[in-house]
């Protein structure tokens, strides 16, 4: 068995969901900055629900692809995105570009990338804006019933968090993570896989070969 711990479905697999976003209410105006750094795909769905001024053309630069896709069909006209999916490679691959620049970080109440820590300590002028958080929800009593040995997809290292509030995992168990920050809340359990490539039909791939 396969279980997705999120808010997607997909085909043979079993989803159990453990969180929901919650966008906070805030103001902000993009002309006043250079540079737009996002957090997620969450980040810009809370900035075209708030009642900011917009500027399109400012210079956005996103944690990864996706979210950087998404951008672009909202509309930005200059978006960018580290090699790697994580927050301390986009602070450093383009620690030059952020110099002498007024940077609006708009990321979740809670996060563990270490972005905002790095460029700080480079001296980066960053105001960061929490526009939105994940709510911790309880599980469906049909899905507190869970079979193992399975495999289990992590896509963030909150839905390993939330996890673990509500199951355990068995040592028989494997555990298929979209990336390194999300490994490190499962580094000492033995059958861990990140994935290559950080994102979820790749996940969803290499979780399929492992099908027991």
């Amino acid at each position: 068995m396969i279980y997705f711990i999120g808010d997607k479905e997909f085909d043979g697999v079993k989803t159990i969901r453990l969180n929901e976003i919650k966008f906070l209410d805030f103001e902000a105006n993009l002309k006043e900055f250079d540079c737009l750094i996002i957090s997620s795909k969450n980040a810009l769905k809370a900035l075209m629900l708030s009642k900011s001024k917009i500027d399109f053309d400012i210079k956005l630069y996103a944690v990864g692809q996706k979210s950087a896709d998404f951008a672009k069909e909202l509309g930005f006209k200059s978006v960018k995105y580290p090699s790697k999916t994580y927050g301390k490679n986009l602070a450093s691959e383009f620690l030059s570009e952020f110099q002498n620049k007024k940077c609006l970080y708009l990321r979740a109440k809670k996060i563990s990338s270490g972005l905002d820590e790095y460029l700080l300590k480079e001296n980066i002028f960053l105001k960061q804006l929490i526009v939105y958080e994940n709510i911790v929800i309880e599980p469906k009593k049909d899905e507190l019933k869970i079979h193992h040995p399975s495999v289990f997809i992590f896509s963030a290292p909150s839905s390993i968090e939330q996890f673990l509030k509500f199951f355990t995992l068995e040592k028989e168990d494997k555990v298929v993570v979209i990336g390194q920050s999300t490994a490190l809340k499962l580094c000492n359990f033995k059958n861990l896989y990140i994935c290559k490539e950080q994102d979820l039909n790749s996940c969803l791939k290499l979780a399929k070969s492992l099908v027991f």
